[in-house]
């Protein structure tokens, strides 16, 4: 929205700012946008359609037409030629590299930057990974979404779709796909009726948007003074620092928008939070990282590394058990890497009869599922909460879903969010034996904590785990595990899932990382 706190330019000429912008409804939307804004600074404005190669040759997908800048380049002739002032693009849609006599003058705010999967309500299948039936038809033509869905779900029949947003929903609503995607920004600003539909949101980790995704360009002439003023209204000084990350990223790696790329840069207090995943093509799993520091110079230089030497790891261990479709055993797979995954600990299940009344279950772990579900007699009729996206996960498996996911390795967080649906209600805890309880410790003044031990766990010393270049570890007690046989040693990268386990190796003097998340992504994007 106008800033009135942004430099007001009070235009010189009596002739209005032409902008030039493509025909679909979320182009026009852009530069609708664009002239309200700068109509409440003073401007007159007009609006110029211009058609472009892309809106002509729907019959193609993107990688078989020709060049670059296929929804661009019609509007960067028109002003070059003067025949426009000023040129409102989707961001991502840009070549890295202007034309010769344009530059971009300034960026706009940015809106959702994800990806979103838009399905079917036939066809919806909540306690799915993604949501989706088993080989659904799933609609896009960008091959950095192909890649990344297929590494999520390799059972999926990738199509290509053309046309724009309303074309694309009226495809899906004919049954022509089971889902398409799209990016939130382009449904959030079009407003679209969805009734027969569901919106799935796909931020990271699980899908890296592209560079600059949620983002306007405003491209001008290179030496017209006066629109370089009349564009800083317009300009946002922090998200043009992320998307300038992004794209000499994007630049250096080739340059094309439809390459199996994402990058997504985030600001946040001074640092930059960066998400990478590249793939050799559409149907190739994708090499992915995250890295983060406050030198943009720097965190560039860091990512191009990265991506010219691939993992540095050669072997790396897990305390637990990982099904072959589990996402970090196929990325191990795919990237060469050895991975030894064992849990550290034997689980044994304690029965129990008569439960107390409770308003909410509350599942912490995958283990307080499993023992808990596999015992009930019959199916919960309460509310159910669980830590994080990994016990969703667990759950789903059993045929639930669940009322509220907090934000896993953040317990803290959690228990605010929590206490915000649960308040003064009485919750029942399935956990260990020995459980810290963590979490009901945060809730115990708030509302009325149930603990329910379920199963025991004890410490295995019948493990012998080769020596690795990387240790994860799910708990405090399977590292208390593995650091009561073997020593850390120098050069190894520990990582700790969940800042509980942080702080015990803490404690024991090993240096760690926490993932950004507690989830199976968030861990390959560090190991």
């Amino acid at each position: 929205m106008f800033n009135p706190n942004l430099l007001l330019v009070q235009t010189s000429s009596s002739s209005p700012i032409i902008i030039g912008s493509r025909g679909s409804k979320l182009a026009l939307w852009q530069a609708h946008y664009t002239r309200r804004q700068l109509e409440a600074a003073g401007f007159a404005v007009t609006i110029k359609v211009i058609q472009t190669k892309g809106d002509r040759i729907q019959h193609l997908s993107f990688d078989k037409i020709e060049g670059k800048g296929f929804f661009t380049k019609e509007i960067e002739d028109a002003l070059l030629q003067h025949e426009i002032d000023l040129a409102v693009h989707s961001y991502k849609d840009l070549p890295t590299e202007n034309p010769p006599g344009l530059v971009i003058g300034a960026s706009s705010y940015r809106a959702n930057p994800y990806d979103c999967l838009v399905i079917r309500k036939k066809v919806y299948a909540p306690l799915l990974p993604l949501g989706l039936p088993p080989h659904a038809i799933v609609g896009t033509s960008s091959a950095r979404r192909k890649a990344q869905l297929l590494a999520h779900r390799d059972d999926l029949l990738i199509k290509d779709i053309r046309g724009n947003v309303p074309t694309r929903i009226r495809k899906l609503e004919e049954g022509q796909f089971d889902a398409i995607m799209l990016a939130k920004a382009g449904l959030d600003r079009l407003e679209l009726e969805l009734e027969q539909c569901e919106v799935i949101e796909l931020g990271v980790p699980e899908m890296v948007p592209a560079a600059s995704q949620g983002v306007l360009a405003f491209q001008i002439r290179e030496h017209d003074e006066r629109m370089q003023e009349v564009v800083q209204v317009l300009h946002d000084t922090a998200v043009a620092e992320s998307v300038q990350i992004e794209r000499r990223i994007l630049q250096q790696t080739g340059g094309g928008c439809q390459q199996p790329l994402g990058i997504h840069c985030l600001q946040k207090a001074g640092v930059f939070h960066l998400w990478v995943s590249q793939a050799k093509d559409a149907r190739a799993f994708p090499y992915r990282f995250y890295l983060s520091g406050t030198n943009a110079d720097t965190l560039v230089q860091e990512a191009m590394a990265q991506l010219a030497q691939g993992p540095q790891a050669k072997r790396v261990f897990i305390s637990r058990e990982l099904q072959d479709d589990a996402y970090l055993a196929k990325a191990a797979k795919a990237w060469g890497l050895q991975l030894h995954a064992e849990a550290l600990q034997d689980y044994t299940p304690l029965r129990f009869t008569d439960l107390p009344a409770y308003d909410w279950v509350f599942f912490s772990s995958k283990n307080g599922v499993k023992h808990f579900i596999e015992q009930l007699p019959s199916r919960m009729a309460s509310k159910i909460a669980v830590m994080g996206k990994g016990t969703l996960q667990a759950l789903h498996r059993y045929g639930y879903q669940a009322d509220f996911v907090g934000a896993g390795g953040d317990v803290q967080q959690t228990a605010r969010d929590f206490l915000v649906q649960a308040k003064g209600q009485r919750v029942l805890f399935p956990m260990a034996q020995n459980s810290v309880q963590s979490i009901q410790k945060l809730l115990a003044d708030e509302l009325e904590v149930l603990n329910l031990a379920v199963y025991r766990n004890e410490l295995r010393t019948d493990f012998e785990i080769p020596t690795c270049e990387v240790l994860v570890f799910t708990s405090p007690r399977n590292a208390r595990a593995y650091f009561e046989k073997y020593q850390w040693q120098e050069g190894q990268r520990v990582v700790a899932i969940g800042k509980t386990t942080g702080k015990y190796l803490q404690e024991l003097g090993v240096a760690f990382v926490l993932p950004y998340a507690s989830d199976m992504w968030s861990l390959g994007d560090v190991v």
